[in-house]
């Protein structure tokens, strides 16, 4: 249940979103294509994506135990400044070299920022497990980050056409004055002693070895089906391609897209009020579950012709991500240990991610011959029997959990 907070814990609440608005001014998010095309080929663009989010997939894990090891918020810092410095060199590029290296950066940024963010904010709210005070409150991020992409996205557009390079340095900028923000912010778990540098490698790759092996535990595993498919297809839409082509697909103008996008995330702010309200009666297993099969349903409606009506497939992959990660974010948080809590939030972002890395260029080769309908339908039975799996293993989960109150108590 909801408990008081403190006046510390309303200073960082407050920080906390203040962050999220300035890491969530996207300006580039409905003309990034575009600019692009200016200067290479779709052909250069598909390697040019496909590369960095591996490069960022590569760096995802280690970048989680690192945090661990020498601090979340130096990580963070780090992460943002190399993410925005990544958008400035795009900025002020004109081929595929400045792209490909600034585009590089910019996912190794995002890496080392991902999960340790978090980890950073919940180690330092240190809100009660038994509140669902951080469930709120980043219900509540979740509204500011789709205002600000909102904002992002139509100033942006706006901006674009008086300079197409104006977007890509203000989304720079944006990130780099989020480091100013928390700079006060520190770290204060206690230091390890500083150790030989094979021996520090030695125990960092153990760090993440056992982050993955936290998700061999039944409190973490039952969830990895719901990461990968689930939210695997919200990331292929909401950061990849398959947005567009579908946006396509229901043959929506530039225009019209951006309508569609704007809309959906305006929407998804009051979903989120209304569950903000209702937070503590909301549960974690029938919210997955309803998630997950609304994406199914949105992938299975995209196999036909539909036109206008694709607007309600657009708008369920957009809500649908915004509210499932409440709850994602929630339950790895609580569940993982203390000292690899960024690993765990690092792991389950890398298991995320890899489907849009396999994906892309199948994505890409199947839109290219029409024959993106084997990808809607292959992905909707996985997910399927995610959800299958997800709820046999809550069944378990709960099953032991109640097993090991009976014994407490005796």
């Amino acid at each position: 249940m909801e408990q008081a907070i403190t006046k510390n814990q309303r200073w960082l609440s407050r920080k906390y979103l203040a962050y999220t608005m300035l890491t969530n001014f996207f300006f580039v998010s409905a003309v990034w294509l575009y600019f692009y095309r200016i200067f290479i080929t779709d052909q250069q663009i598909g390697i040019l994506d496909g590369v960095a989010f591996a490069i960022g997939l590569i760096a995802e894990v280690p970048s989680g135990a690192l945090a661990d090891r020498f601090g979340r918020d130096k990580m963070v810092k780090l992460g943002q400044l190399l993410a925005g410095g990544g958008y400035l060199i795009q900025a002020f590029g004109g081929s595929f070299m400045p792209f490909f290296v600034g585009q590089s950066i910019m996912m190794i940024g995002i890496a080392f920022v991902s999960g340790a963010d978090e980890a950073l904010f919940f180690g330092k709210l240190n809100f009660a497990h038994t509140s669902v005070n951080w469930r709120k409150l980043v219900m509540r991020a979740s509204q500011v980050a789709l205002i600000s992409s909102l904002i992002g996205t139509i100033a942006g557009g706006w901006l674009y056409a008086i300079n197409p390079r104006i977007p890509w340095m203000l989304t720079g900028l944006s990130l780099i004055s989020s480091v100013f923000l928390i700079w006060s912010i520190k770290d204060t778990r206690p230091e390890k002693d500083k150790q030989k540098l094979s021996v520090e490698l030695q125990e960092h790759f153990a760090s993440i070895k056992a982050g993955f092996a936290q998700f061999r535990a039944p409190k973490l595993l039952l969830y990895i089906p719901i990461i990968i498919t689930v939210q695997g297809l919200f990331y292929t839409a909401g950061e990849g391609l398959l947005r567009l082509v579908l946006l396509n697909r229901f043959h929506f103008d530039v225009f019209w897209g951006s309508v569609v996008i704007a809309t959906s995330s305006l929407i998804t702010v009051g979903i989120l009020a209304v569950m903000h309200k209702y937070a503590e009666n909301l549960s974690e297993r029938r919210v997955l579950t309803l998630i997950s099969l609304g994406a199914v349903m949105s992938l299975l409606l995209s196999l036909a012709d539909i036109g206008i009506w694709g607007y309600f497939v657009i708008f369920a992959l957009y809500a649908g991500d915004h509210v499932l990660y409440p709850f994602v974010s929630e339950v790895l948080n609580s569940r993982a240990e203390e000292n690899q809590r960024a690993t765990v939030l690092s792991v389950a972002s890398f298991f995320r991610t890899l489907p849009y890395v396999i994906l892309a260029p199948i994505i890409g080769y199947l839109n290219m011959h029409n024959n993106l309908e084997y990808f809607l339908i292959i992905w909707a039975i996985l997910i399927f029997v995610a959800i299958l799996l997800y709820l046999s293993l809550k069944k378990k989960d709960a099953f032991i959990s109640m097993v090991k109150s009976g014994v407490s108590t005796q």
